[in-house]
C-alpha cells in the first residue's frame, strides 16, 4: 500500500510561484502625463459645460479619471522596453533542432 500525500506548492504544477512575473510600476513620466490629463480634462469640461449638479460633476470626474488611466496605459505600451533580443544569426544546425521536452516534476519516493 502506498502512502499518499496532499499536493503542496512545491509538488503541484499549477501552484508554481517561480513563473509569476511582477507587474511593472508606472514610471514618473507616466504618472505626470496621466495626472496632467486628468487635471486638464477636468478643468476644460468644467469650464465648457458649466456643470453644477452632483451627478454631472461625478460624471466629469469619472470621465477625466478614465481618460488619464487610458493615457498612462497607452504611454506604457509605447515606452515599454523590448523583450530579450534574439541573436542576429543562429547557426543552421541550431535552428533545425527541436525544443527539448520539459522534464516531469520530481516527486518524493513513498516509503513502503
Amino acid at each position: 500500500m502506498h502512502a499518499r500525500s496532499t499536493p503542496t506548492a512545491h509538488q503541484h504544477p499549477t501552484l508554481r510561484t517561480d513563473s509569476v512575473m511582477p507587474h511593472p510600476h508606472p514610471t514618473p513620466l507616466q504618472i505626470v502625463y496621466g495626472s496632467g490629463t486628468v487635471l486638464i480634462t477636468t478643468l476644460l469640461l468644467l469650464l465648457t459645460t458649466g456643470a453644477g449638479s452632483v451627478p454631472a460633476l461625478a460624471g466629469i470626474a469619472a470621465l477625466a479619471l478614465g481618460l488619464g488611466v487610458t493615457v498612462t496605459l497607452v504611454l506604457r505600451t509605447r515606452t515599454a522596453p523590448p523583450g530579450p533580443a534574439a541573436p542576429a544569426t543562429a547557426p543552421a544546425a541550431a535552428r533545425s533542432l527541436p525544443e527539448p521536452a520539459p522534464r516531469p516534476a520530481e516527486r518524493p519516493h513513498a516509503r513502503v
